[in-house]
């Protein structure tokens, strides 16, 4: 059940002055989660991790490379489901104004292509309010966020001026995009695809894995799933399920007595050598030195809170 959105107002997060704000987030669990929206425009980008995307009355499975623009008044939460899980997101909000100080009374995303900056190649309002970036988008779009973020926390002098210059850039890589996307169905195709592939990853990572069946899901042959999934993802789909079955080694080292080799087994592994390599690897430590680390780690902190009684 949604309960009433509460409104978070835009001078919680602009700087005294300008109308401009970005927050680097790890979104909260879904019980912790507050239903939201905004007197300004918010552009959401993730980073990093899943999680889940409430806007308006749906309900969206997001990972890296989403992006959604919300306007004023538009009832929104991000929500990750697991307590170890991440989901990274970077909130840019500001109003037209900032852009362009002859827009400082409009409300929506789509009121910007009537700036000077845009109206000669922003023909048409943008009727979806969602993109999902290609491996290509995302390496180009993901240090301009950044050097967003990192020029708007550093408050140099003249960051306002170079905020804003990178706004211009990002709206025009936005605009630029979902162009794209609406002529090119075929990319909305492979996304929705691969992140099905993900979502049954994510829960039979501990069994066989074989990628003829992978794609066969897909539709697609082997070859070209493993591409497609390389592109939308960032990694292959061997990495991919690795860095689920380290995620969940990691968890039950920390928090069971089971022998490794028993560890190695539930995540899936049937061979212990290819398992320590795999962790050796990714962790950068061997699972023996980790669980000493964890458990040297939960004595110091029982000795200090023993101290401190």
């Amino acid at each position: 059940m949604i309960t009433e959105p509460v409104v978070y107002e835009s001078v919680r997060y602009f700087k005294q002055g300008e109308a401009f704000g970005i927050v680097r987030f790890n979104e909260l669990l879904k019980e912790q989660v507050r239903y939201h929206t905004h007197d300004c425009i918010e552009i959401c980008y993730v980073a990093s991790g899943y999680g889940y995307h409430r806007f308006g009355d749906e309900l969206q499975r997001v990972t890296r490379g989403d992006l959604f623009i919300i306007n004023y008044g538009v009832s929104h939460s991000f929500y990750r489901e697991q307590e170890h899980e991440n989901l990274i997101t970077y909130n840019i909000l500001f109003k037209p104004g900032f852009i362009d100080r002859e827009l400082a009374f409009s409300h929506d995303f789509n009121s910007l292509r009537l700036s000077h900056l845009f109206n000669k190649f922003w023909k048409q309002s943008i009727s979806k309010a969602s993109l999902q970036l290609s491996q290509e988008e995302k390496n180009e779009f993901e240090p301009l966020v950044d050097n967003l973020y990192q020029e708007y926390t550093a408050g140099r002098a003249g960051s306002g001026s170079m905020i804003r210059a990178y706004m211009i850039e990002l709206i025009v890589r936005i605009i630029r995009g979902m162009e794209f996307d609406t002529a090119n169905r075929t990319i909305s195709k492979k996304v929705g695809a691969i992140n099905e592939i993900v979502r049954y990853l994510q829960e039979h990572y501990s069994e066989s894995i074989s990628l003829g069946e992978l794609s066969a899901k897909c539709f697609f042959n082997k070859n070209y799933f493993c591409k497609v999934f390389k592109e939308i993802t960032g990694v292959t789909v061997t990495e991919y399920v690795h860095n689920l079955r380290m995620e969940e080694a990691c968890k039950l080292l920390e928090i069971s007595d089971k022998k490794i080799v028993e560890i190695s087994l539930d995540v899936g592994f049937s061979d212990y050598k290819a398992f320590y390599t795999v962790f050796n690897k990714i962790v950068g430590m061997p699972p023996r030195d980790y669980r000493k680390r964890i458990l040297e780690q939960l004595t110091q902190m029982a000795a200090r809170e023993f101290n401190q009684v």
